[in-house]
């Protein structure tokens, strides 16, 4: 179902839910104040550049090339949505996006970009995320106009192949997510929590991992003699033998 410019903002500005509906011919620009609320929407080949959807609620849409480049999505959820499109293998474009607090449950987010978004206190859970690209993303927030906490978490979420290239993810959660092949390089993951994710063949050249927590991550691969530092990090004994063998040391069974 096709739905008109004037019925779409009517929707909004009386809080209505707008429901199986292609928004794919949406001016997206200037909406009316209002809850926004979609679900099982499609929308295809639109850029909702800059647009103000803060606190909006997508459930079940399809964004298929399309893009939300310098958009408001402050405290946004997508649950089980889709960003990925099969026929052209793109994903969706959030380059500036405001995402502090937003949330990502469910879904396919494959080679998004999230180039310059902010993503302070953002959450992604059981996301399909292969290849997407956080590079230049910024996760964290200036507190007293000095010290930058970071904040986000990656909850059981598929992030293989995904970059982070020189991002700061100190004190950021990773739990039981697969980073196969990950690019982590030039990063830092001081303090963060790793444990039980699949870190096999993820690159750590030049990163920081002090005092983070490795405890049941699969480390297969992980090369400490390229990190920039790993003081205090944490791990199991049955960790030891893939972490110290590029050091040339054997561990053996009592």
């Amino acid at each position: 179902m096709v739905i008109a410019q004037g019925d779409f903002r009517t929707l909004i500005a009386a809080g209505q839910p707008v429901e199986g509906a292609d928004l794919s011919g949406i001016d997206w620009s200037d909406l009316p104040a209002g809850e926004i609320v979609m679900r099982d929407c499609t929308v295809s080949g639109v850029r909702m550049v800059e647009a103000d959807l803060s606190g909006a609620l997508f459930a079940g849409c399809r964004f298929t090339r399309a893009g939300f480049p310098g958009a408001n999505l402050t405290d946004a959820v997508f649950r089980n949505c889709t960003f990925f499109d099969a026929e052209s293998g793109e994903g969706c474009d959030f380059s500036r996006a405001d995402l502090e607090g937003a949330v990502f449950e469910g879904g396919n987010l494959a080679v998004s970009r999230f180039a310059h978004a902010r993503l302070y206190d953002a959450a992604f859970r059981r996301c399909k995320a292969q290849g997407v690209d956080f590079e230049g993303a910024d996760f964290s927030r200036t507190i007293g106009g000095r010290t930058a906490i970071s904040r986000v978490v990656f909850e059981m979420a598929i992030l293989d192949m995904a970059s982070f290239r020189g991002t700061r993810l100190d004190d950021c959660i990773f739990a039981e997510c697969s980073l196969r092949q990950s690019d982590f390089s030039g990063s830092s993951l001081a303090s963060a929590d790793l444990r039980g994710s699949d870190l096999s063949e993820a690159n750590f050249t030049n990163v920081v991992l002090d005092n983070a927590d490795l405890r049941g991550a699969t480390v297969f691969g992980l090369d400490v003699t390229r990190l920039a530092s790993f003081e205090g990090v944490k791990l199991t004994p049955d960790q030891l033998a893939d972490v110290v063998r590029p050091l040339g040391i054997r561990v053996f069974p009592r």
